[in-house]
């Protein structure tokens, strides 16, 4: 009998850069149309190999940029969808600066999955680049040699406020385009695009990486089949005593802030139907529990370990809260 395959997990190493030093996982930035979470924005930026904007995305980019003085400095890489959504005064000032803007027209898929589409078929070169990247140190090269022959992580800057129908939306693309098949020379995770896709999309057998819904206060992929190992680092934890900067004051000091990488809560929901999850490293574990939407399903729950896991039969959403120093609603 094949041992089931576990999958490991690190969607905080994203923002683990205090020290100067990169993820593990090379990736880039999608942004939809949808208001930016700038305070995640500001530090996922740092280390992205490429910025995406999807048709109006671009409009909420050049706003953000408008309003901190920057907007002639600080640009998209690319721009692409069939450009009904983008303001054409818009447009036109990225293309003066040298922006690539792709005219895309697809009435089968959505302005999503044009960027996506694209940000896979350049994969490999833009992994090719980290690899040579000069301001790696010899680890952290040797590191980002290894994952340009395994994949590139795809983080999408959304919301999951404002109307329903695009948040589901935008949770069905997510669905959609992670599928579930490790490549040889992995022994960690990996997404791929939806079975649709060629392999000029793709970018190439083994390139595609985890997606990553990143929204107003939440980081939201989906997990595999099988085990899940979930490295979760930096959560505010009730169980746990604040660091002892913070005792010192009635509200959450600057100190306490830069500790915390997530908060406690976790929801672990089923989307294609039934399911039946094991899971470790919560306040409530469960055993082969039966959960389903019109049933019973996983909100609210606690983490309560530096690693959890979840074992699933079928591919489940994980959502995890960020801390409030990366959540779009926070002042």
């Amino acid at each position: 009998m094949t041992p089931p395959k576990i999958m490991t997990w690190d969607p905080t190493q994203f923002f683990r850069t205090e020290e100067g030093r990169r993820p593990s996982s090379p990736y880039a930035l999608l942004i939809l149309n949808h208001p930016i979470n700038e305070k995640a924005y500001d530090v996922l930026r740092k280390h992205a190999l490429t910025t995406v904007c999807a048709d109006g995305g671009a409009n909420h980019f050049y706003e953000m940029m408008k309003a901190r003085g920057r907007e002639d400095v600080d640009h998209p890489n690319t721009i692409i969808g069939d450009l009904d959504s983008i303001r054409p005064s818009i447009k036109s000032h990225y293309q003066r600066h040298g922006v690539n803007v792709i005219y895309h027209h697809d009435d089968y898929s959505t302005d999503f999955t044009k960027a996506l589409r694209y940000i896979r078929s350049h994969a490999k070169e833009l992994l090719s680049s980290a690899s040579t990247t000069p301001d790696h140190d010899h680890d952290q090269a040797n590191q980002i040699q290894e994952d340009t022959t395994n994949s590139l992580s795809i983080l999408i800057l959304g919301g999951l406020g404002g109307r329903v129908d695009q948040a589901f939306s935008q949770i069905h693309h997510l669905y959609s385009n992670s599928t579930y098949t490790i490549p040889s020379n992995s022994p960690s995770h990996s997404s791929s695009s939806s079975s649709s896709s060629t392999e000029e999309e793709k970018g190439g057998k083994g390139s595609e990486g985890p997606l990553y819904l990143i929204s107003e206060e939440s980081i939201t992929f989906i997990l595999h089949p099988g085990k899940n190992v979930i490295r979760t680092p930096g959560v505010r934890r009730a169980d746990i005593p604040p660091p002892p900067s913070s005792l010192s004051s009635n509200s959450t000091s600057k100190s306490d802030e830069g500790v915390y990488l997530l908060e406690e809560n976790v929801g672990i929901i089923p989307l294609s139907g039934p399911e039946q999850i094991t899971t470790k490293g919560f306040q409530w574990d469960v055993e082969s529990w039966k959960t389903e939407i019109g049933g019973q399903i996983s909100t609210s729950n606690h983490i309560r370990a530096e690693e959890v896991e979840v074992t699933a039969g079928g591919a489940v959403l994980l959502t995890l809260e960020l801390a409030g120093r990366f959540k779009r609603s926070s002042q």
